[in-house]
């Protein structure tokens, strides 16, 4: 979405019916990243309402560099990761020793077979989503940082209190999970695929051309 420069000034003059857009156009998105984080729609709406305080006292600060939806976007992640360090410490602490799930280390499908048919078939944004919240919290936290959210594994690495390679070493490790999820998937469209095209060929055996 495009903020104008016009429209980010009524914020910072603290316009009632700026905010109101603002938060009529941003409280899905905000919504959305805070339960990828915390995978709790009550917590969510909660980090929803925290966020829009955060950039209303913080607006000011806004100087127009870089997008303003980023800016916003940030302040949400900061909130969730501040949650995340109160309720879960845990999540930060396993991230380093965290092993590969049994699902990421089968040796039983070629890799390169699972890259093809991944990259060939089309999947919607919902299927996609949907198996990242699935991934472990350490992973999943650091792939939305770094693929969603844009953060360097510098920053990434500061704000989990986390070495960079291991923010490296998470984001491949959770792609390569997400892969083997997506590879399921896939399978189970194409046979859905050829389930559907011998049905019409059976079923169409005895009409005459």
């Amino acid at each position: 979405m495009n903020v104008s420069s016009k429209f980010i000034k009524r914020l910072q003059q603290c316009e009632k019916q700026a905010f109101e857009t603002l938060f009529k156009d941003y409280s899905g998105l905000i919504k959305a990243i805070a339960y990828r984080y915390t995978k709790n729609w009550q917590i969510a709406e909660d980090i929803l309402q925290e966020t829009f305080i955060v950039i209303y006292r913080k607006i000011h600060q806004y100087s127009h560099k870089g997008s303003f939806e980023g800016w916003i976007k940030r302040i949400a992640v900061n909130n969730c990761l501040k949650y995340l360090k109160e309720q879960q410490k845990n999540v930060f602490k396993d991230v380093e020793d965290m092993k590969l799930s049994e699902e990421e280390t089968e040796q039983n499908v070629n890799v390169h077979d699972i890259e093809s048919l991944v990259k060939n078939t089309d999947f919607s944004q919902k299927e996609i989503f949907d198996v990242v919240e699935t991934l472990p919290d350490g992973f999943r936290i650091v792939f939305s940082m770094y693929v969603l959210e844009n953060y360097k594994h510098k920053e990434i690495a500061e704000l989990l209190g986390i070495s960079e390679s291991t923010s490296k070493t998470q984001l491949l490790r959770a792609r390569k999970l997400i892969q083997k999820k997506l590879y399921k998937i896939a399978l189970d469209k194409y046979s859905n695929q050829t389930n559907k095209f011998f049905k019409e060929v059976i079923g169409n055996k005895d009409e005459t051309i």
